[in-house]
């Protein structure tokens, strides 16, 4: 059973979760528009590897705000707080997308209202662009409650199994009739990396206090060759590949279920500081809000224009973006999601009792 010490020391995975946005921020901001001038050598793409971190931190994260699973009688409570954490910020900027009447089949609108576009290739995408990672967390949300029951290390490696034996059913499928991004963006693609996270937060309840600093510096150092190597000799980041690759899911995997489970452990300044920390308070309002910044403004072209050398067009522009951005996020932070947080909080928590959970889980 785990303990408050152990679900009060997860702070490293919101600073974690801060940085992962960030990346995928900055890799928008080069690729979504033709800058119009050079760049080259700074291998952006490898930026989009955020999601899957995310992914990581959000069943790590799961796991410390509910320890001892979900039970029978409070599945509505972790429904709710579920809906009421992703659905407002992601219905906002569904109407923003589409405020003027583009046309959109009903099955399609109604899909993302539900949150199960996921679940169906030709939707799997999103209206809302990045919204994707929104239907495959929705599905790591449902079954969540039902397959995460043995909750300790041997539990996890059956559904680290199972989820590469899901890998393979859709990667070895051979259908060649899929939409574009099909096989990066679907769910059994996907589950291994909640898998490392699963795993990460059973090897976490298990390391003792005395032992943290050691284990935490050894699984940073471990974390970060892998994905040193992955950087070096892996095969790069690219959506419409056909089909992943296991072995790039498992080291990128590997080594960003290592640095999670190292910042759970013992956090380092370099990554866990105040303002990593705050960028993964707004991480969400961050990650979903900066597509439409980007897409209807001038923004990154006009960073692109300050600069004629092409070695500094990629932090030029990942930097103004950034800077613009986050004002933006902190203000949906504070305004949607803040008080909807708040407001599940009221609604779920028990009469007699203070809520257990600390201020970290309320932000999976």
């Amino acid at each position: 059973m785990a303990t408050n010490q152990k679900t009060q020391r997860a702070h490293g995975l919101d600073a974690l979760r801060g940085i992962a946005a960030s990346g995928v921020v900055c890799m928008h901001a080069i690729y979504i528009h033709p800058l119009g001038v050079e760049f080259f050598g700074w291998h952006v793409g490898y930026l989009a590897m955020g999601v899957p971190l995310f992914f990581i931190i959000s069943a790590f994260s799961m796991s410390l705000a509910y320890p001892n699973g979900v039970k029978a009688n409070r599945g509505w409570v972790y429904a709710l707080r579920r809906f009421l954490r992703i659905a407002p910020l992601f219905y906002l900027m569904l109407f923003l997308w589409y405020r003027k009447g583009s046309p959109v089949e009903f099955d399609t609108l109604l899909r993302n209202f539900t949150f199960t576009f996921g679940f169906v290739p030709e939707d799997q995408y999103s209206l809302v662009p990045a919204g994707w990672s929104l239907g495959v967390e929705a599905i790591f949300y449902l079954i969540f409650p039902f397959f995460w029951v043995w909750r300790n290390i041997w539990g996890a490696l059956v559904l680290f199994l199972a989820s590469c034996i899901g890998w393979a059913i859709v990667n070895l499928s051979g259908s060649s009739e899929v939409p574009h991004g099909f096989y990066w963006h679907s769910f059994f693609t996907n589950a291994p990396y909640f898998a490392f996270g699963l795993l990460g937060w059973s090897i976490y309840q298990e390391v003792k206090p005395s032992w943290e600093r050691p284990v935490g510096l050894a699984t940073l150092a471990a974390g970060l060759s892998i994905l040193t190597l992955m950087f070096l000799y892996g095969p790069y980041p690219d959506a419409s590949t056909n089909p992943i690759s296991l072995i790039f899911i498992l080291g990128w995997g590997l080594g960003f279920g290592c640095l999670a489970l190292s910042q759970a452990l013992y956090p380092v300044t370099f990554f866990v500081n105040r303002f990593t920390e705050f960028l993964g308070k707004i991480s969400y309002s961050l990650y979903l809000m900066h597509p439409f910044l980007i897409y209807k403004s001038e923004l990154t072209r006009q960073a692109a224009a300050l600069t004629s050398n092409p070695n500094l067009v990629v932090p030029i522009v990942s930097a103004i973006t950034l800077i613009a951005a986050i004002p933006i996020a902190t203000i949906l932070y504070y305004l949607i999601e803040r008080p909807f947080i708040r407001l599940a909080r009221f609604l779920t928590k028990p009469k007699s009792t203070q809520d257990p959970r600390p201020s970290s889980a309320a932000q999976v």
